[in-house]
């Protein structure tokens, strides 16, 4: 009976460790288990997230976005900037269909003008 039990309590282990059981790692998420900012999508966007994640989300997405061709991808961007960057991926997610990614959404927004997010 209790080698039984072990053995269930074993895989029951395993099991969550596969599945990364309540969490995963800091670029997967945050600690609550909500998606990587690039992950999510335009309407969550406009209807779930708040300000405080459109903030993070838009400030990740321009550091990625910069990292990805070399232009000052360390760098944190200005306060100035991310503002812009987060109301023009506001402004273009509404002309996006509600399920694109911001991910693919920031990097066409970046890609269209790399000189106007300059810290």
């Amino acid at each position: 009976m209790m080698r039984r039990m072990g053995l269930v309590v074993a895989a029951a282990v395993l099991a969550c460790a596969v599945s990364a059981c309540g969490g995963g790692s800091d670029d997967e998420g945050d600690e609550r288990g909500a998606p990587a900012p690039g992950a999510r999508s335009c309407s969550a966007w406009a209807g779930q997230m708040d300000d405080s994640e459109r903030w993070a989300a838009a400030e990740e997405l321009l550091a990625n976005a910069k990292a990805s061709d070399g232009t000052e991808g360390d760098l944190v961007p200005s306060t100035r900037t991310v503002r812009r960057f987060a109301a023009d991926l506001g402004a273009l997610c509404e002309r996006k269909p509600s399920d694109e990614l911001l991910a693919v959404v920031a990097d066409e927004l970046y890609a269209g003008n790399p000189g106007g997010y300059i810290l």
